[in-house]
């Protein structure tokens, strides 16, 4: 009887190591580059609500084993930056990190000092699948209206990129606004 107990043990734990890879394997690696043109004439958009990332898993603070930051050295854009750069491009920000594909998850992403509630760069990642797997972002770029002598009920003007778009895994993909623009690779 303990040679039976000892052999069903043995095969639980076999099982669940077995298992433990096949669930890494459906983590997706996301990686975003956010940019600009400096010299683009600014299209204002509607910006953030306070609340923004409240239904979030913020990047940088969460404590979920399952979402986390990759190290930059595993990135994948790193030569496109370069020419973007080299052509003129501002780069708002570079991320990348790993998650589960879960319908129900939305990355938060920010760059710099939060002023109110408000940081110059901020934006909402959410990977889904029904058929396709499917990316959904919204992205701003605040500035200080003082600062850009705009006129405006708010004090920050916002530029906001905001996109759905279909996937295929491990291709760059290009998402477009008048002023703003986006790369964005996801892989296994």
């Amino acid at each position: 009887m303990k040679q039976l107990s000892n052999a069903l043990g043995l095969l639980l734990l076999t099982t669940l190591l077995a298992a433990a890879p096949i669930a890494q394997a459906e983590d997706y690696l996301v990686e975003v580059v956010f940019f600009g043109q400096p010299s683009s004439p600014l299209v204002q958009g509607t910006p953030p609500d306070l609340d923004w990332s409240a239904d979030a898993v913020d990047l940088t603070s969460t404590a979920r084993a399952d979402v986390r930051s990759i190290d930059k050295t595993r990135y994948q854009l790193d030569s496109q930056v370069r020419k973007l750069e080299q052509s003129g491009y501002e780069i708002y920000l570079h991320q990348a990190w790993s998650q589960p594909l879960d319908n129900d998850l939305v990355v938060a992403l920010h760059r710099g000092q939060a002023d109110n509630g408000i940081y110059p760069v901020q934006g909402l990642v959410r990977l889904s699948q029904e058929n396709l797997t499917e990316l959904q972002v919204a992205f701003w770029r605040n500035r200080p209206a003082a600062g850009l002598g705009i006129q405006s009920s708010s004090s920050v003007v916002s530029e906001q990129l905001h996109q759905t778009r279909a996937l295929r895994p491990n291709e760059v993909h290009y998402l477009d606004h008048q002023s703003l623009g986006m790369l964005v690779t996801i892989r296994r």
